[in-house]
């Protein structure tokens, strides 16, 4: 079964795009300090969590869900070709290969940066920021992960010649590859569900709409 890209997404970030310009601009000018004077500490702090809150819940929240939602169908592709790749013929290894296909998607941090670029978390309670810095500390290597994971996908359909039969260490190179990809699939998934259960309680939860036009995708 051939895993397909959650259209919905670039529909979604589209529009989080724009909130977010404001948002990070509202950000910036806090950590700048244009509206210290105009803004109490606590109202900064208040607004920098809304700003963390929407980066979290309707940015990096929906693709974390998703992949969540996939990562079984993605485990089955990947362990087909892995335990086939020495017996298999050919051409099906191709195309299974070919098939294999898993999302790419950056995760953000911006809003994050902007807070612990300016003295705005000195205000926020130690309690608060450490519970943020537990959520956000689980995307860059996400963000790694995802990348490292597109990188073996290109890897594993450039494993095999395009036609002929198959090498014995073209099949052993197309199963170490397999491998790694299943690995990467798996660190992905338990990524995804320990962020999201970090981005919980602080009330960065997926929108119930969003879960449902994944899961239908």
């Amino acid at each position: 079964m051939q895993v397909h890209l959650p259209e919905p997404l670039h529909g979604w970030r589209a529009f989080l795009g724009e909130v977010g310009i404001i948002v990070l601009g509202v950000l910036v000018a806090l950590a700048a300090g244009q509206l210290a004077e105009l803004l109490p500490r606590g109202q900064q702090a208040r607004l920098a969590e809304q700003a963390m809150r929407l980066e979290l819940a309707e940015d990096d929240g929906p693709q974390a869900y998703g992949r969540v939602a996939i990562s079984r169908c993605l485990n089955n592709q990947i362990a087909r070709i892995h335990d086939a790749a020495a017996v298999a013929p050919a051409d099906q290894l191709r195309k299974w290969a070919a098939s294999y296909a898993p999302p790419f998607r950056t995760w953000d941090n911006e809003a994050w940066k902007a807070v612990v670029s300016s003295d705005i978390a000195n205000y926020m309670g130690a309690k608060r920021l450490v519970a943020w810095s537990a959520a956000y500390r689980m995307v860059p290597g996400l963000n790694d992960t995802n990348l490292r994971e597109t990188e073996l996908a290109s890897d594993l359909r450039d494993a095999l010649p395009p036609s002929g039969e198959l090498s014995p260490a073209d099949r052993q190179s197309l199963r170490r590859v397999a491998g790694q990809l299943r690995m990467s699939n798996d660190r992905l998934s338990r990524g995804s569900q320990l962020f999201l259960a970090r981005t919980r309680p602080l009330g960065a939860t997926v929108p119930a709409a969003t879960q449902q036009g994944l899961l239908r995708e």
